[in-house]
């Protein structure tokens, strides 16, 4: 097909400065405002030389000329804009009023006569694809393709017109209102140009994607095809052939044959028809090798044109290919910004899967992690600007641990494989999944972990275990871990209070985190570790005989745990609900108003001035926890109580009117009672046998460590979140003086921003203006934010899938068994645990728990999370209190739904959906 020379527009063709039509020459990615995604797309595609169809855009001024015809428009854009998305009704009713009173508008002359002329100097003869291009469609983050209309093989030119305004009309079918609405697109604010291409009559097309839409692999071309026009394939009429090629080497990964019952071809007098296949074509190959070279050719020329990973609509008509379309793939996770510096493929786990909190962070909050994690960095020295690590990589507002240099060892593999198994079994299965491939193993000259540096960092840890397995009074675990923990923070607290408010202070405050695990990591760990190491120890001695007990002795054993800071908050806001419990105005206000307000109305109510003064003794305490304490930028309970008024009103419902004051202390003694009793069978069944003295002194060695070592797992993050509290202080307070100097406009945007570059901005002669900066990033945080973080992924951007359960029962949620137990209940799904009210007896479903969501287990009768493994957080604290749990439920918060009657299996990891009804309470077995 012969390219046509470009087209000079006339007067005619234009309103004042905006033309009506332009052809695919004249456009380019700046023109999206005038021709929408689809339509800038094409012409960016013609300007570049690749081989486009002709055609020609009308533009977005005629379709607001054509609009201005429609008297009613602006009462119909008024309902729209009142939309929701949640309403489906009502959804449908504006937008068939709209595409109704855009039937009855007129065409404004001008738009006619500038697309017929244009289409005569194309050439009348052949047929025409006229579709739909919207200006919030294929934009770099949202994909908005299919919401409006296309129509092929359109012929003359009444037919030409008529699709044009169906096209324009299509802007308001019911599916483009409700997503518009439902993805907070403005209906004024979003315009159409329509894309009139002359069509291309193929025997074969398909899709293209310059990265594999599945796995997320970047070095992967994956292409559809069938037979005839593409509509087949993109309607889901036919199951496509399906080819993967390496886009390195162009070796043939994997070909899947579809059975493609019909192909799609245009009629002579304009139109579609269904063409039924043969047996023999329906099971034929659609391309051969050569067709396959020069489909993954032009897809990587594409994606070097646009900088990223395209999903390329072709088609091939006698032999020569064409692209009749291109767009970003906006599916894909964003791969880690710091390029691997080996030739190998790199392995990262998911830091906030870990964490048990997987939201995306801002800049500052991503950079405290950098500077605080030891490994892949220099030590802190003398220097101005510590050091940040080389582990942790940065992908879609998420931070990821580059475990490469250890899962290339042979013998590191093998222990940090076994850990991360242990804490996280997906997070472990995908990382072999990733290290097993060939490619893994390619950089491992250059990647290795340097044993030098694990002999200096080991030794005096390894020493350390030994002590306190082996000598150490068990007793005095606590009592040394706090005293240090205090005397930390003391002095990091004055460091910083020494410093001049501003961009010294700032530094300090970075040199504060840069030496925070460097002075930490053999002082606080072991006391945990050992805890960890004499449990692992005594479950293995008892399974093997060696020592007496039973598997149901080793769960009762770690429950009730004295000293666990978790648990002890938690249970100081039971104990604040008992102070409410009496008072049924207290406990209407605090249900009814905002928690802000209620905390402040609630000295002159009956039992408010004692709740307030316990209240006041809780934040002294806690105040510097909440949800998603990890980052920086999050409130605190002492800045939002919302997330601990919460649980206290789940606490006053009618299923507790008669519980007794400090009936959870009792259920949390009662507990321990039975841990102790435990404990005591397991010892005196090692006394049995010639040497049953020495079995039974060994037993209650490991039995005793255990209790007390696991009851330290919290003090680690308590004291690095008050650490954090701290620094979060200084950096309100640099914010505070940005705002005071107008270089930002909120306090809040001054996480948006890394140490160095509010130092300089604090220290220089006029403040830069950071606002626009902020409005951006902040941008990029909201587009993250709707972005599902893999556990693990690779270099390449590979996410493994693991293989499915197959001992589920009929309808079963799989997950991760994390707390033994049965319990039946109504579940309540906690998106927001400052928002929503988890009722005394209901199984909490959650995306992930962190201890700023942990005061809800004091009313949960059971725990179902999407994020988690056996040792994170809401696991361990689900086994202590004796919750049947079950985490890494995919999807959990989606599949299962607030009044639904389910089965909670913390035993054998897995949820059933009994009822759908609204049930209240819940029952344990």
């Amino acid at each position: 097909m012969s390219a046509v020379n470009p087209i000079h527009v006339s007067d005619s063709r234009s309103t004042g400065t905006e033309p009506l039509i332009l052809p695919f020459e004249r456009i380019s990615a700046a023109d999206l405002p005038r021709v929408g995604g689809k339509g800038a797309n094409l012409g960016e595609m013609a300007r570049a030389g690749f081989p486009v169809p002709p055609g020609f855009c009308v533009t977005t001024a005629a379709f607001d000329a054509f609009l201005t015809g429609c008297a009613e428009l602006p009462a119909l854009y008024a309902e729209l804009e009142a939309l929701d998305g949640k309403d489906v009704e009502a959804a449908r009713r504006v937008a068939e009023s709209t595409r109704a009173a855009l039937d009855r508008a007129p065409l404004p002359p001008a738009v006619a006569d500038a697309v017929l002329a244009t289409w005569r100097e194309l050439g009348t003869e052949g047929t025409w694809a006229v579709r739909s291009s919207a200006t919030a469609e294929d934009l770099p983050d949202a994909s908005f393709a299919g919401q409006q209309d296309t129509y092929l093989n359109i012929r003359g030119a009444d037919a030409l017109l008529d699709a044009v305004r169906r096209c324009w009309v299509s802007l308001f079918t019911d599916r483009a209102v409700l997503y518009r609405a439902r993805s907070g697109f403005g209906h004024r604010s979003v315009k159409l140009s329509v894309v009139v291409q002359r069509m291309v009559l193929p025997e074969v097309s398909g899709i293209l994607f310059t990265a594999d839409p599945i796995t997320g692999r970047r070095g992967t071309v994956s292409i559809d095809a069938g037979f005839g026009l593409g509509e087949a394939l993109v309607s889901g009429l036919i199951n496509a052939d399906l080819y993967k090629v390496d886009k390195a080497t162009g070796e043939l990964l994997e070909v899947r044959i579809g059975d493609k019952a019909l192909a799609i071809r245009p009629r002579p007098e304009g139109g579609t028809w269904e063409e039924r296949l043969s047996e023999e074509q329906r099971h034929a190959r659609t391309l051969d090798d050569a067709a396959l070279r020069e489909l993954v050719a032009m897809g990587v020329r594409l994606e070097t044109h646009y900088g990223k990973p395209q999903d390329v609509e072709w088609c091939i008509e006698a032999g020569r290919l064409h692209v009749v379309q291109t767009r970003p793939i906006t599916s894909l996770y964003p791969l880690p910004e710091s390029a691997p510096d080996d030739e190998g493929l790199h392995a990262y786990a998911s830091f906030g899967h870990v964490q048990m909190m997987t939201d995306p962070m801002p800049a500052l909050a991503m950079q405290v992690w950098q500077l605080m994690i030891p490994f892949g960095r220099t030590p802190p020295g003398t220097g101005d600007a510590p050091s940040e690590t080389r582990s942790l990589a940065i992908a879609g507002s998420r931070l990821f641990v580059d475990l490469t240099p250890m899962l290339r060892h042979p013998v590191m593999r093998r222990v940090i494989r076994g850990i991360i198994g242990h804490v996280y079994e997906d997070v472990g299965r995908g990382l072999d999944a990733l290290a097993d491939r060939p490619a893994f193993q390619r950089g491992a000259s250059g990647g290795r972990v340097s044993m030098k540096a694990l002999g200096r960092v080991f030794p005096p840890l390894v020493a350390r275990v030994l002590a306190r397995l082996l000598v150490v009074e068990p007793d005095q675990l606590r009592p040394r871990v706090e005293a240090y923990g205090e005397s930390l923070v003391a002095e990091m607290r004055a460091r910083l209070a020494a410093a001049p408010p501003g961009g010294a202070r700032l530094r300090e405050a970075r040199r504060v985190l840069s030496e925070f695990f460097y002075r930490v990591f053999v002082v606080v760990p072991p006391n945990i570790a050992v805890g960890m190491i004499a449990r692992n120890l005594l479950g293995k001695l008892v399974r093997s005989g060696v020592l007496g007990g039973t598997e149901d002795d080793l769960a009762a054993m770690e429950r009730g745990l004295s000293g666990n800071v978790t648990t002890e908050m938690d249970l100081a806001v039971g104990d604040l609900t008992d102070r409410v419990r009496p008072h049924p105005a207290l406990a209407e206000l605090l249900r009814s108003r905002p928690a802000a307000e209620a905390l402040v109305a609630a000295r002159d109510v009956e039992g408010g001035p004692a709740f307030l003064e316990a209240w006041r003794g809780f934040i002294e305490r806690y105040g510097m926890r909440g949800p998603g304490e990890i980052d920086l930028s999050r409130p605190r309970y002492k800045e939002e109580p919302g997330a601990l008024i919460a649980p206290i009103v789940g606490g006053l419902g009618p299923a507790t009117a008669k519980r007794a004051a400090g009936e959870h202390r009792a259920h949390h003694a009662a507990l321990a009672a039975k841990a102790e009793a435990a404990s005591e069978r397991i010892i005196a069944a090692s006394r049995r046998g010639l040497t049953g003295g020495l079995k039974a002194r060994v037993a209650r060695r490991l039995v005793r460590v255990a209790r007390a070592g696991m009851a330290l797992r919290e003090h680690p993050k308590f004291l690095l979140i008050r650490v954090m509290d701290l620094v979060r202080d200084a950096v309100r307070e640099a914010g505070a003086l940005l705002v005071q100097r107008g270089a930002l406009t909120s306090v809040d945007d001054v996480y948006l921003f890394r140490f160095e570059e509010l130092i300089s901005a604090l220290e220089a002669p006029q403040p830069p203006a950071l606002r626009p900066l902020a409005e951006e990033r902040r941008a990029r945080l909201h587009r993250d934010a709707k972005r599902a973080p893999p556990f693990v992924m690779a270099s390449d951007g590979e996410i493994p899938s693991l293989a499915a359960r197959v001992d589920l029962p009929p309808g079963a949620l799989s997950g991760t068994a994390a707390s033994a137990g049965v319990v039946e209940g109504v579940a309540r799904v906690v998106l927001d645990p400052a928002r929503e009210v988890l009722h005394a007896g209901e199984i909490l479903v959650a995306p992930h728990t962190d201890p700023g969501w942990t005061p809800l287990f004091v009313h949960a009768s059971g725990l179902v999370t999407e994020v988690g493994g056996l040792m994170t957080h809401g696991s361990v604290v689900a086994r202590e209190y004796g919750i049947p749990a079950v985490v890494s439920v995919a999807g959990a918060t989606q599949r299962l739904r607030t009044g639904q009657r389910i089965r909670v299996d913390g035993t054998r990891g897995f949820v059933e959906i009994l009822e759908a009804g609204a049930a209240t309470g819940g029952k344990g077995k």
